[in-house]
């Protein structure tokens, strides 16, 4: 009995076929929707914003000397993550997911190149994070 309730705890759902993971949706152990409703949206926003915007983005601008490459490059790069979140193997799923994120990626960083402030952005990210944590765990 207590070795049912560890799985159910580490491993999610003790009901879940092995292969459930990968084939949809499934949910999350005990102790990842915790962290994820309670602290991820809190430090994963502030992460992102400061590698894209604040750190890559005027590096690479400095190393080409251009607005417009940087601004692509890690536009690009900061949606295809977003496509892989949840990962479904599914070339439709991943392209409207990229295309999803690309516009408001390359807005945010439009708007940091203007103000050079992260702490809006912060803020307006927060809410996607939050969104994001609760439609996890509620799977």
């Amino acid at each position: 009995m207590e070795q049912v309730f560890i799985d159910g705890v580490i491993r999610g759902s003790i009901e879940q076929q092995p292969r459930a993971v990968t084939a949809g949706m499934h949910a999350l152990p005990v102790w990842a929707t915790v962290y994820s409703v309670t602290l991820w949206w809190m430090i994963w926003s502030p992460t992102e914003e400061a590698t894209y915007n604040a750190y890559v983005l005027p590096r690479m601008r400095a190393l080409t000397g251009r607005r417009w490459i940087p601004w692509m490059f890690v536009g690009f790069w900061w949606a295809l993550q977003h496509c892989a979140l949840p990962f479904v193997p599914d070339w439709k799923y991943l392209a409207f997911r990229f295309l999803g994120f690309l516009p408001g990626v390359l807005v945010m960083m439009l708007f940091y190149l203007r103000t050079r402030r992260l702490t809006p952005l912060i803020v307006a990210h927060w809410p996607m994070d939050i969104a994001a944590a609760i439609m996890t765990a509620i799977y």
